[in-house]
């Protein structure tokens, strides 16, 4: 098996479809956690794709990226093999998750 067919393409979003068929579709920000926690226990490599508003009264992009980032800081081997990509259109969530994206790789470095 070639490496991208190994790697897991992670699209989170509430309402858009992903450019290429090669992404798995995630609606919901839980969802798209369990299969991450998956994939790192499976040594798989991840690219994870962004939005941030996933529909009222419910967890973010932003907020899948905090536990992510709490995971890394409080669980010392849980080191992801994960590269991230943010499509959102909210410019302020863009920033917020930009910003978590950042505190992620220095903490993994």
């Amino acid at each position: 098996m070639n490496a991208i067919n190994q790697t897991l393409f992670i699209f989170l979003d509430d309402v858009r479809d992903p450019p290429s068929d090669h992404w798995t579709v995630v609606r919901d920000t839980a969802y798209a956690y369990e299969l991450i926690r998956k994939a790192f226990s499976e040594e798989r490599e991840m690219v994870l794709s962004l939005d941030h508003d996933l529909g009222e009264d419910v967890p973010t992009g932003y907020d899948l990226l905090n536990w992510i980032e709490k995971d890394i800081a409080t669980q010392e081997h849980f080191r992801p093999k994960i590269s991230f990509l943010i499509h959102s259109a909210n410019p302020v969530g863009r920033d917020n998750m930009a910003r978590a994206i950042g505190a992620i790789e220095r903490m993994m470095l």
